[in-house]
């Protein structure tokens, strides 16, 4: 049983949230108002028939090669350590650092909590973690752990331990 994006869509509209659908990615795209971004997206894809679920924050940041580039990579290992299910992805080529979850469906249907337990967890986390690397690429030092992101910039309904 694959998931699709209209099913996607369908637990967006349950919870109000505004997205848009990008047909020509296969993408869903949801804009959070986050000051530092202004706004940060975070996009849902199915690959596989919609078999594979992806949640992703592209273009969270970018750096390219540079003096701080190490420590960014540490850092970045040092988050995904911290955190249940997040991973970051990094493209050489252009610098682009992407926050990410993803999860095989398989068989198995795609439930509503499920899905927002992924989502809501990738938005709390990319807020979360996005002022500590763009230290890092600032300064070349980890400042650490920030301790909380603000309730009013997480979607409506957002568990406040989604990851």
């Amino acid at each position: 049983m694959a998931a699709t994006l209209d099913q996607i869509a369908g637990f967006f509209g349950n919870r109000n949230i505004t997205f848009r659908r990008d047909d020509a990615r296969g993408w869903l795209l949801v804009p959070f108002q986050y000051e530092p971004l202004s706004p940060l997206i975070v996009a849902v894809a199915l690959e596989e028939d919609g078999r594979f679920l992806k949640i992703f924050a592209p273009r969270l940041m970018q750096y390219g090669d540079g003096p701080h580039k190490l420590a960014l990579m540490q850092t970045l290992l040092h988050t995904s350590w911290e955190s249940k299910m997040l991973q970051w992805e990094y493209d050489p080529i252009d610098g682009e650092v992407r926050a990410m979850v993803e999860f095989p469906i398989e068989d198995a249907e795609l439930t509503e909590a499920q899905f927002f337990r992924a989502f809501d967890g990738l938005s709390r986390l990319a807020m979360l973690f996005y002022p500590r690397l763009k230290s890092v690429i600032e300064t070349g030092s980890d400042p650490g752990r920030a301790e909380a992101v603000p309730e009013s910039t997480l979607p409506p309904g957002s568990p406040p331990d989604a990851l």
